[in-house]
């Protein structure tokens, strides 16, 4: 299952990437090293263009053997910090290597941009969706590998993403990743997009989709993706944009029916 409340299986290493910048300064290495016996971490900026700000960019956390980490913290952190767990048999050394090699993204006008990759809605969209093709993922993750990410909580739990990796052996080219213009267009709509991720929760739970296909958290993705971009165009704040699809998810008797009263035809 794409969707779950729990982790595959750990059967390699397992590691922790988490942006510190929206957390207390120094908090995510003090709380590491207090339950860590053998602390071990890189910092995913480290001898790249961004060295000057590694300290407050994101770190990677060897958890392998320290499960406890992610049981004490994840659940405060995820509303504050963007993060994902891969499990795959790369050392510390060897995932900070390739990650730091998949900074860059090409930008429209010829551009180049820093992908955050480890944030819910890119991975969702480049992961999830599979927008990033398939030798750039591999070039990403590389094989046998597998990312899980928090997407949002539920009375359930936390619902987890995933994306299992398959394929050959791939080296990063240290070139930009590439993204198709209609998925850097989604990305630049998705500004804020973190405020309906209790909603999504709370849709999830109500209509048990995390006992139904896959596509059906998917398509809810999607029409709250475009009810996010339709009130901006309607210049409706985002404070109401949220208020507005709380009410109609309290009013509707099925998934269907919410999903028709995001659409804009519906708000018009």
């Amino acid at each position: 299952m794409r969707y779950a409340v729990n982790f595959p299986e750990q059967r390699e290493r397992r590691y922790w990437l988490i942006d510190t910048a929206s957390l207390p300064e120094g908090e995510v290495l003090r709380r590491f090293y207090a339950v860590v016996s053998e602390p071990m971490f890189r910092w995913l900026y480290d001898g790249t263009a961004y060295h000057a700000v590694r300290d407050s960019g994101p770190v990677l956390l060897d958890i392998t053997h320290n499960a406890d980490v992610w049981q004490q913290y994840s659940a405060d952190w995820m509303k504050h910090a963007a993060s994902v767990v891969i499990d795959t048999p790369a050392s510390l050394n060897d995932l900070q290597q390739r990650l730091a090699a998949c900074l860059t993204i090409d930008t429209p006008g010829n551009g180049m941009g820093l992908l955050r990759f480890h944030e819910q809605a890119v991975l969702h969209l480049l992961l999830g969706e599979e927008k990033l093709d398939q030798a750039d993922r591999l070039a990403l993750m590389d094989k046998d590998t597998c990312w899980s990410w928090p997407l949002c909580r539920s009375a359930d739990g936390i619902v987890y993403e995933r994306h299992f990796s398959t394929g050959g052996n791939s080296i990063p080219s240290g070139k930009p990743l590439r993204l198709d213009e209609e998925t850097q267009q989604r990305l630049q709509g998705l500004r804020q997009y973190s405020r309906l991720m209790p909603l999504l929760g709370d849709a999830i739970h109500r209509f048990d989709l995390l006992q139904k296909e896959d596509d059906c958290i998917t398509s809810l993705w999607r029409a709250l993706e475009h009810y996010w971009h339709d009130t901006w165009q309607l210049n409706l704040s985002r404070k109401q944009a949220v208020e507005n699809a709380q009410g109609k998810l309290k009013t509707s008797d099925a998934f269907e029916h919410f999903i028709e009263s995001l659409s804009l035809d519906a708000m018009t």
